[in-house]
């Protein structure tokens, strides 16, 4: 049944991106008139050569609402200019913003002669233009053969083409040498060619420009994106069963899962607690060896270092402030050595008072300083026992060596522990660096 809603939703989807498809050459355009019911408010501007004792003359061969231009060229001189602006504001910077259209209808009689007539739009910029002067303004033109005109016309925008005499005053980038059309201030007809004397008439029947409400770009990707947002849904949709049908199979799992979460933590707890000593929480000797075991099996040799210490007569502190005191300071030995060593440093409690630290990319010399460092540290810190410090100072001896590359850990750890038995010998509280793996005697 769902299978089924689902094929008919997409028929009906595939039905009506058709119809769309087919729809937009049907959208009535958009369409702003400047004659003959302006919707906006025009100026009618004539111009003329007469003005510079030109032949040509600029006027209304009648009542200017019957829009009948006339260029009147006189027997005298040589034409030179005649035409009509069509001024669409009334602010002389500030004109109109026509990129929302493409064409521009025109209907214009011209019977009586047969003379190119051109068609232009100015467009003011700042970057190149000024108000003072009147043909600063980029003017974009269309010059109609003679016959083109017996009939209505639209003239495309693309098919206007920057007036040579315009440009070629000017130096301007390349970007700027197009037409444009987001701030036209005029449009307007005239004569391009020079004219013998007379009258030449031009009826204005008809100017609009025309457009697209929606333009075939953004129609067709407004499809698009519909086709897109419908598949999301349909894939958001499917992902949310898929969801719900995994939901209802982990719950089958829920008592399984977490039966092996209290296993698991339960066997990390062990593990934990096989690899940790439980009073200072430093390895035991089973978890120090699973790390060096690690450290000894790389493919590449690098250097390691043991140092074995020893707490100075702490037999004799334990006799003297009991077990419980003795236990606390060697927490809080654990804690400075902690704090003064490396992360990758391994640190074991290897008998009562008797600690290890294995020090990873060490060499021999770099750990007996370190463990002079931390003899220093004990030998200055008074161990403290319930906020009361104790009427002694602890000190520590120190063997100190490096495991010999290819060397056995036992023959290194025997090394490590005659340096510090020979520590204690010299009169504790000292580091003893051991012999090189090389100088031993065999056997």
């Amino acid at each position: 049944m769902a299978q089924n809603r689902s094929l008919f939703i997409l028929l009906t989807a595939i039905i009506a991106t058709l119809v769309a498809i087919a729809a937009h050459p049907l959208i009535p355009e958009k369409v702003l008139s400047v004659v003959p019911n302006s919707d906006m408010d025009v100026i009618f501007a004539l111009y003329g050569d007469g003005s510079e004792g030109g032949p040509s003359h600029s006027e209304w061969a009648g009542p200017e609402a019957d829009r009948v231009w006339r260029c009147r060229v006189e027997q005298k001189g040589t034409f030179v200019y005649c035409g009509m602006n069509i001024i669409l504001s009334h602010h002389a910077v500030k004109g109109m913003d026509l990129t929302g259209y493409r064409a521009v209808d025109l209907r214009l009689d011209v019977d009586g002669h047969n003379k190119k007539v051109q068609f232009f739009m100015r467009h003011y910029d700042e970057r190149y233009s000024t108000p003072e002067d009147n043909n600063s303004a980029q003017f974009n033109k269309f010059d109609f053969l003679p016959g083109e005109l017996n009939a209505p016309i639209r003239l495309n925008f693309e098919e206007l083409t920057l007036a040579d005499w315009w440009s070629s005053q000017r130096e301007l980038p390349r970007a700027l040498r197009r037409p444009a059309f987001h701030n036209v201030i005029a449009i307007g007809i005239g004569y391009s060619d020079t004219l013998e004397p007379g009258n030449y008439d031009v009826k204005i029947e008809r100017i609009a420009f025309v457009g697209d409400w929606v333009s075939a770009e953004l129609w067709y990707l407004s499809i698009l994106l519909c086709w897109l947002g419908g598949l999301t849904i349909g894939v958001m949709r499917q992902l949310r069963l898929l969801a719900l049908k995994a939901r209802r199979q982990r719950r089958s799992l829920d008592v399984l899962t977490n039966r092996n979460a209290a296993l698991k933590q339960e066997s990390e707890r062990y593990k934990q607690l096989s690899s940790r000593d439980p009073l200072t929480g430093a390895y035991n000797r089973f978890g120090f060896e699973q790390r060096l075991s690690e450290l000894l099996h790389y493919d590449e040799f690098h250097p390691l270092a043991l140092i074995l210490m020893d707490v100075d007569h702490f037999k004799h502190f334990n006799d003297t402030y009991g077990h419980d005191a003795g236990d606390e300071v060697l927490r809080q030995l654990v804690t400075l050595l902690n704090e003064h060593t490396r992360q990758q440093d391994v640190l074991c409690r290897w008998g009562g008072e008797e600690f290890l630290l294995l020090c990873p990319s060490t060499t021999a010399e770099n750990a007996a300083r370190l463990a002079e460092k931390l003899r220093s540290l004990i030998a200055e810190e008074k161990p403290e026992g319930n906020k009361v410090a104790y009427e002694v100072n602890l000190t520590a001896s120190f063997g100190v060596c490096q495991v010999g590359e290819g060397e056995s850990y036992v023959d290194a750890f025997v090394r490590v522990d005659r340096a510090l038995y020979s520590a204690k010998h010299q009169g504790r509280n000292r580091v003893i660096l051991g012999e090189p793996a090389a100088q031993l005697e065999p056997g």
